[in-house]
């Protein structure tokens, strides 16, 4: 091979490598897999209202210091709850002032849970105290739980596990240990009472026990109505008079 020839080879074998380095060299890496963005399932809010209407009338307001609201359930919690629910009556209305630690708002069914030192008064001077309120929109139904204490503004008072109101209905049902003391020094054990506000009829179940000044009353049931003027007792029924010691009847 001749001198001439030797150089055209090994300049066609250089050129040939020098493509492949420049090749290998050249070659696209694979670009980083781009991050997913995820947007934030719940949005919080420093303070805010919420309010629900019916038939142009306000229902109840709801104001805290913190609200954090589930963009999926459409579920809002809250902190630092007060309230105001509105009972109307003809044109008279009763305002019930609410406070909590914390609550949650089912914006689908409207229902409203609060918890934690639950505190529920009105200008009237009566007040509701338990662990837990709950309202039931669909069913008009106000749910108390946890050492429930309920007063009036004549000073009579209410002690149970739980105690539900009706609106519909106009009925108040309490029940677990329950404990009346009326303003007069009447006062009533049992297992469940249910209070028939427009009828102003009372129904007392399970190991009912009343006591008023040195009267003892027991039975299965008690029950008392025509404005509460009259009453009675039901199954293993027993009234004694006479009676002093107080312990007799709780």
């Amino acid at each position: 091979m001749s001198t001439r020839n030797k150089i055209l080879v090994a300049t066609v074998i250089i050129f040939f490598v020098c493509v492949v380095v420049w090749a290998v060299r050249t070659t696209p890496t694979e670009p980083p897999p781009i991050e997913k963005f995820e947007p934030p399932t719940v949005i919080e809010y420093e303070g805010n209202t919420i309010t629900e209407e019916q038939d142009g009338k306000l229902l109840w307001e709801l104001t805290c210091d913190k609200m954090h609201i589930d963009t999926i359930t459409q579920n809002v919690e809250i902190d630092g709850v007060k309230g105001k629910f509105y009972q109307y009556d003809g044109e008279d209305v009763k305002i019930w002032e609410l406070t909590a630690v914390k609550g949650s708002y089912d914006q689908i069914k409207k229902n409203i849970l609060v918890k934690g030192d639950v505190v529920v008064t009105n200008s009237k001077g009566e007040q509701l105290l338990s662990d837990e309120l709950e309202w039931i929109a669909e069913q008009e139904l106000a749910s108390a739980s946890g050492n429930v204490n309920v007063t009036n503004s004549e000073g009579a008072q209410l002690l149970s596990d739980e105690l539900e109101w009706f609106a519909k209905q106009e009925l108040v049902s309490a029940s677990g240990n329950v404990k009346i003391k009326n303003s007069d020094g009447a006062k009533l054990k049992g297992d469940k009472v249910e209070w028939f506000t427009a009828e102003k009829k009372v129904i007392a179940t399970g190991d009912v026990r009343i006591s008023k000044d040195d009267m003892r009353g027991f039975g299965d049931l008690a029950y008392a109505d025509n404005d509460y003027k009259h009453f009675g007792f039901l199954g293993h029924a027993k009234v004694l008079k006479g009676v002093k010691d107080m312990e007799e009847a709780f």
